[in-house]
């Protein structure tokens, strides 16, 4: 999934926790965390895969 779609999906929670919860406005922050925790974890993921996924390439003798 590219991050662009990633940061789409987490926009459209984060939009709908707002119009569809009865949080107030202080009860947020713990799941706006969440969400920017996901946005990182996977940012992080997508990094160290595509630097394992040329390591590997690189290590078999082709391109990626």
């Amino acid at each position: 999934m590219a991050n662009n779609d990633v940061e789409k999906r987490l926009w459209e929670a984060a939009d709908q926790l707002r119009a569809n919860s009865k949080l107030k406005a202080f009860e947020y922050s713990m799941p706006v965390l969440g969400l920017i925790f996901l946005r990182y974890a996977d940012s992080r993921f997508t990094a160290m895969q595509r630097l394992l996924q040329a390591e590997r390439a690189k290590a078999d003798g082709s391109e990626p």
